[in-house]
């Protein structure tokens, strides 16, 4: 027998030698044999569940249950285990809601929070609808007791989704479970899906990415508790990185285009997303919808709340594994996180691995610009600016080793109004950042266009690349200064809004103001 460790192709030929001490090679032609890697077990990939709604009076009508204590199956290439989780509506998976531009939704959401005796919310993350709607901190829901979001999809269509917003409780209740994907579609999209300029079924893809941390388990209970810790200044770092629930998921796919939304659904981390053999993609997509042009990248930097499409062909890649990647990146000082994890943010790591085992005949030809009527493609510019704020996040010791997150020198107050902006306005928004942590800023209720971004002080690089994209989330890096501008819809926008931090602990420590649009 003969055996090989390593892979490659080898010549391999037998000699013989008969009595008399002659040899000959045989066959005269050396054979060549390949060696093929096999590919590492791994879990299964899976997909989120959709919500049905029912349609009365032509209203999508969808119940929210915000539950806790749900044995929820957690498969990793570790083996599987089970952890009590908070699910909506006790599913294994957050869910998602579909909807079309134009949709008039009403979602009921009953807080069965009864053990912890949380007050909750949900807030629809990029949505933009009218403050009572939005699901901020000043609109709780008791325990026992239930709301009735309404309102109607006026916007492009975009990876939106939604997550708890009470003030104190947020990124506990998003650490264990509550969170869902909402993804709306319009004509635009749909005409190109159905033009094979997009890819569609089983090759649009969402994937909620979020770390965690578990507990040992020395006993082989099957069964590990979520780890949270509030100590680091970074927010909650978790040790292992889960897709749709599954850490290191195997995702068989065929050799066409595959559309992927990602959700960084992280209480904290950044991923630098890429391909570990260098490939390049497309991205398609921000948080507020499609770019009129893709644009070809090999990485993606998402910070917590961010959204993005991504289009990556494996045509070539026939019998290949390809890795989903977060790459190394620099940090500064907000690399460690709640509990000191063993995962630093801006630490390398896999995500997730696509598994090209299946020849197919590819349909799409992805599109190369959006139809001109697409609202989508306006560009506002900074002539169209009434009025420019500006926000400063920053942090400050405090005495015993804890922190004060700030936006403009103020910790959150829920009974202050921070900026009063007139419905209809178009506005320059300045954020900068004096701290050493990169903080991810988010306004509710409005989508932005990034102006220009750079050192704070120096010169600002206009934007460019996803840049171009509308976005509710923005990445601002330490001693960085990003300026973008947006307008706030006069029939939607009014009411009562939040900006803050998107690193949920620092939001629920103070980072975090409010904005009210008035008519």
């Amino acid at each position: 027998m003969v055996s090989f460790s390593t892979v490659g192709s080898f010549n391999i030929s037998l000699v013989a030698t008969d009595a008399q001490g002659n040899s000959s090679s045989f066959p005269s032609t050396p054979l060549t044999i390949s060696v093929v890697a096999q590919a590492i077990a791994l879990p299964t990939f899976k997909s989120l569940p959709i919500l049905t709604a029912s349609s009365v009076n032509g209203v999508a009508q969808y119940t929210l249950n915000a539950e806790e204590n749900v044995d929820v199956t957690v498969d990793s290439p570790d083996g599987s285990w089970i952890t009590p989780m908070m699910r909506y509506n006790d599913l294994p998976l957050q869910p998602v809601i579909l909807a079309k531009r134009g949709d008039e939704v009403e979602i009921t959401v009953n807080n069965h929070l009864t053990s912890s005796n949380e007050e909750t919310t949900a807030h629809w993350h990029g949505f933009k609808i009218p403050g009572v709607e939005d699901g901020g901190p000043d609109f709780p829901i008791a325990v026992n007791a239930s709301r009735t979001y309404r309102f109607t999809m006026n916007q492009a269509a975009a990876p939106l989704w939604f997550h708890p917003h009470a003030h104190g409780t947020t990124a506990t209740q998003v650490y264990k479970g509550l969170a869902g994907a909402f993804i709306l579609t319009d004509d635009i999209t749909q005409s190109l899906e159905e033009t094979n300029q997009l890819p569609t079924g089983d090759n649009d893809v969402a994937l909620l990415v979020q770390d965690r941390e578990f507990s040992d388990d020395p006993n082989n209970t099957g069964r590990r508790n979520l780890v949270y810790s509030n100590t680091g200044a970074s927010g909650m770092l978790g040790n292992r990185v889960l897709v749709n629930n599954v850490e290191m998921p195997a995702l068989e796919v065929t050799t066409s285009q595959y559309r992927f939304r990602i959700f960084n659904g992280s209480n904290a981390r950044t991923y630098d997303f890429a391909l570990d053999n260098n490939s390049t993609f497309y991205v398609i997509g921000t948080d507020g919808g499609l770019l009129n042009q893709p644009e070809l990248v090999d990485h993606i930097m998402l910070a917590a709340g961010e959204r993005a499409e991504v289009i990556i062909n494996f045509g070539d890649s026939f019998r290949q594994n390809i890795k989903l990647v977060s790459r190394a990146f620099s940090a500064g000082g907000g690399g460690m996180g709640g509990g000191g994890s063993s995962l630093a943010n801006g630490d390398p790591f896999d995500v997730m691995r696509f598994d090209v085992n299946v020849e197919t005949t590819d349909p799409v030809t992805l599109y190369t610009s959006l139809p001109n009527e697409a609202d989508i493609n306006s560009r506002l510019t900074e002539a169209m600016s009434e009025t420019t704020r500006t926000f400063v996040m920053s942090m400050s010791g405090m005495g015993g080793g804890g922190m004060q997150f700030l936006i403009n020198d103020k910790l959150f107050d829920i009974d202050r109004i921070d900026e009063v902006v007139p419905s209809g306005a178009t506005e320059i928004w300045e954020i900068s950042n004096t701290s050493n942590i990169a903080h991810p800023f988010h306004a509710h209720a409005i989508q932005w266009q990034i102006l220009d971004r750079g050192a704070s002080g120096g010169t600002l690089t206009p934007s460019k690349g996803i840049d171009l994209g509308w976005k509710d989330t923005v990445l601002v890096e330490p001693d960085e200064t990003v300026r973008f501008i947006g307008r706030f819809d006069p029939v939607i926008n009014i009411g009562k809004y939040m900006y803050h931090c998107h690193i949920l602990e620092h939001e629920d420590n103070g980072m975090m103001g409010t904005f009210n649009v008035i008519q």
